[in-house]
């Protein structure tokens, strides 16, 4: 269903987990989803790891006040590990609730993304929510890694439990990577992700760590909208191989199939990260 919204009047807030030693690859960041988001009004919830460089949250601060982005702290910062943002998620939304502004979308990512295409922002304008629609099964003869500790999870079993009468084949599985709502909906959203993945249960059993966002998000999103409901990929695509061409960046751009990449800010040197660059200034000119 389309948006009732013009590009100029698009309020999007961005909820990303964030580390690193320093803030170069955020501040790149920040201005690829500026170019590439324009004109929309954007806000950034930020969740620092605990690992980060002590003075990331200051540099990013002063970086934001001196190129005019608007971000946000999560007052509270609690662990994160590369396989699971879990409760880094739930600080960021509290703070999101918490915070005077209202927004008409939520766009979910991580530190790591970079937008590649304007595109994107009829995605956004054109489609309520966008997370994947693929069925969460646990099939020893398709193994996904970490499907064993998502069964035993106890904080799944209850959802299951609690919200889909038992059902486990009605849980969902995506990515976190540019996942997308209304605010209208993201306000039960949140409520719901909270109240039934914001213990410790990681804490005590670190052996057992997950990427439970990937399950919870669009779990929760077809409980809330439809179990049968159809949604549109998350905006972000995880490469399939470490080195990425010219070529499948346009090719993906021709699909519309997602328009921004994981991870190809890792090599700034490389063939696929400098076209994306010529591709951003490109947009900035036009814009």
């Amino acid at each position: 269903m389309a948006a009732d919204l013009s590009p100029s009047t698009m309020r999007l807030a961005l909820l990303s987990p964030i580390h690193g030693q320093s803030i170069d690859h955020i501040a790149r960041q920040l201005e690829n989803y500026r170019v590439f988001l324009a004109p929309f009004e954007l806000r950034h919830y930020f969740h620092v790891s605990l690992e980060s460089h002590p003075d990331l949250q200051s540099d990013l601060t002063a970086f934001a006040e001196r190129e005019g982005h608007s971000i946000v702290f999560t007052n509270r910062r609690q662990p994160t590990w590369r396989a699971c943002t879990a409760y880094a998620l739930c600080e960021l939304i509290k703070t999101v609730l918490a915070d005077q502004h209202t927004h008409d979308k939520v766009l979910i990512h991580t530190d790591t993304d970079l937008l590649v295409s304007g595109k994107a922002k009829n995605q956004l304008l054109n489609h309520r929510i966008g997370c994947g629609n693929r069925a969460f099964r646990y099939d020893k003869k398709i193994p996904w890694k970490w499907a064993a500790p998502a069964v035993a999870d106890p904080r799944l079993k209850r959802f299951a439990t609690e919200m889909l009468d038992g059902d486990v084949s009605k849980l969902r599985s995506g990515r976190v990577c540019g996942a997308y709502m209304p605010w209208s909906v993201f306000k039960t959203f949140g409520v719901i992700y909270n109240y039934f993945f914001k213990d410790d249960y990681f804490k005590r059993k670190p052996h057992r760590i997950w990427p439970l966002a990937e399950i919870a998000i669009p779990s929760i999103l077809h409980l809330l909208e439809d179990q049968d409901a159809s949604f549109q990929p998350p905006l972000i695509k995880v490469p399939k191989k470490k080195k990425v061409s010219c070529k499948s960046i346009d090719r993906m751009i021709e699909r519309r199939d997602s328009f921004g990449l994981k991870k190809i800010a890792r090599d700034t040197d490389s063939e696929a990260f400098q076209y994306l660059m010529r591709l951003q200034a490109q947009a900035a000119e036009k814009a």
